[in-house]
């Protein structure tokens, strides 16, 4: 049952002992709000903490403690011998906050002269898709977070989480955690033909991250940056959040062209391209040798540097992956980024970047001013679970399962979805494309869908300029062997209703 003051001072006070609001808290808003209405206007007497703490039957500490706070805060005064009063200096904000109420942060008047940054609003505009709680059967991007190692991050958590040195406690070396990027440096050179030194890995929280950090770097408002369309929307908002005229360049059957930029932005220098060559994202094509090699002559002719995201290129589910860019080029033009985000798991936050040798302490002083890396202790752990050799047997058996989940996704759609859409199979990554018919409308096939529960993706979201063909992503590497033959049957039941 709530508590009024009976003293004149304190009407109007109510404390609830009933309430998850402390009652010193509580105390402190009813004494605020009276002081700041201008009900116990500058230089009134408060009554005794003892009288306070009988009339409210509360703890005269309690009492004691939010006047102090008071106090301590300019809303209270004391004068010796004679108490404590409310000080004469609110004057002037009495009638600044007289509406005002700690407890109601709709009572607040927000100013509507105060608006974002240019740069805050530019962001505020750029699409975003946000993937609705409780879906996850078809996501694109999710990996099977069932057959994560868990005992095993387990027991390398422990070895560090047991008994941590004053130096497990510190951050992490700048750039990152020097043994992880070691790690990284031996793995990506016989897996990717990357060449680079561990002090040219930049530790990030994820590719979103590195592209910030390039962005801030080696970007100045009005820089051109020639993007590869359709294409990831995250690293568009990032460019155009900083001030860059991002120019779509259409993609063919071997990805990124720049011969198929428009006409009106050739004679445009572009400062930055963005490129995925290993699978070309949302479209799975992957860029031949000869198309790579074009694409670094270009890049040293026009003076541009290209942002290579080498997404999901160890899941390649046919012949062997080509060298990243990175390895082909001599010039240190190609800044290379890679996460984990998909080998493990998205929550990790962790990724990172390899950039030019001369830019390398650069970079990583950026990066502590910027951004903090991932946390020491999941940087060990990743460090350790490389090294001892778990990485690799972990990423063997997940090829595996996802090329089996690819393909039970393929039979079943050739036996449920034939004369629906035509299903592209990828040859890696954790999607394949849906192609609808032309009179279909991809924006409701993905709505109805994920309201149904199945996470595909609409292709139109990761364009800038319309696709010939109308389409979606359907992913298979998330959901259960068990589930996808079943999952399809839905999506036909669905796609018959509406197309």
């Amino acid at each position: 049952m709530a508590k009024f003051a009976s003293g004149a001072l304190l009407e109007g006070i109510k404390l609830d002992p009933t309430s998850q609001t402390p009652l010193y808290r509580q105390l402190y808003s009813g004494i605020r709000k009276l002081i700041l209405s201008g009900d116990l206007p500058p230089g009134t007497k408060l009554s005794a903490s003892r009288t306070i703490a009988t009339e409210l039957e509360i703890s005269r500490t309690t009492v004691i403690n939010t006047i102090e706070q008071m106090i301590s805060e300019g809303f209270l005064e004391t004068r010796r011998g004679a108490g404590t009063y409310v000080t004469h200096r609110l004057s002037a904000m009495t009638d600044f906050y007289q509406s005002a109420s700690d407890d109601d942060p709709d009572s607040f008047e927000e100013d509507p002269d105060l608006t974002l940054s240019n740069r805050g609003l530019k962001y505020s505009e750029l699409p975003h898709q946000y993937e609705p709680e409780g879906i996850y059967t078809f996501r694109p991007s999710q990996p099977a977070y069932e057959l994560l190692p868990h005992d095993i991050f387990s027991r390398l958590t422990n070895r560090y989480q047991r008994k941590p040195s004053n130096d497990d406690l510190t951050y992490a070396d700048r750039g990152g955690f020097m043994p992880l990027r070691e790690a990284i440096s031996s793995y990506l050179k016989t897996s990717r033909s990357v060449r680079c030194t561990p002090e040219q890995i930049i530790i990030t929280s994820g590719t979103q991250s590195a592209l910030n950090l390039a962005s801030q770097l080696l970007l100045d408002p009005g820089d051109t940056v020639w993007m590869e369309d359709p294409g990831h929307t995250a690293a568009r908002c990032v460019f155009e959040g900083t001030g860059a005229n991002v120019v779509p360049v259409p993609s063919d059957e071997h990805g990124f062209n720049p011969d198929l930029c428009p006409e009106e932005a050739k004679n445009i220098p572009a400062r930055l391209a963005y490129v995925t060559p290993s699978s070309q994202h949302p479209l799975g094509y992957r860029m031949p040798l000869t198309r790579r090699i074009k694409l670094l002559e270009w890049a040293q002719q026009n003076n541009t540097w290209i942002f290579e995201d080498d997404y999901n290129s160890e899941f390649r589910y046919t012949g062997r992956p080509l060298s990243a860019l990175q390895g082909l080029d001599k010039d240190g033009r190609v800044l290379y980024v890679s996460s984990f985000t998909k080998i493990l798991y998205p929550g990790l936050r962790l990724g990172y970047m390899i950039v030019p040798k001369s830019m390398a302490e650069d970079f990583a002083h950026a990066s502590t001013i910027l951004q903090r890396s991932t946390p020491k202790l999941t940087q060990q752990i990743i460090a350790d679970f490389i090294n001892e050799g778990f990485f690799a047997t972990h990423m063997r058996k997940m090829r595996r399962i996802y090329h089996q989940r690819q393909q039970i996704l393929i039979e079943a759609a050739e036996k449920h979805l034939k004369g629906l859409v035509e299903i592209n199979p990828v040859e890696q990554g954790f999607h394949c494309n849906a192609w609808l018919p032309d009179h279909a409308d991809p924006e409701q096939v993905e709505q109805t869908l994920r309201a149904a529960g199945y996470a595909v993706n609409n292709l139109d979201y990761y364009c800038m300029k319309p696709l010939k063909k109308k389409g979606f992503m359907i992913g298979f590497a998330g959901t259960p062997e068990e589930k996808i033959s079943d999952g399809i049957k839905g999506v036909a039941r669905i796609l018959k209703e509406i197309l």
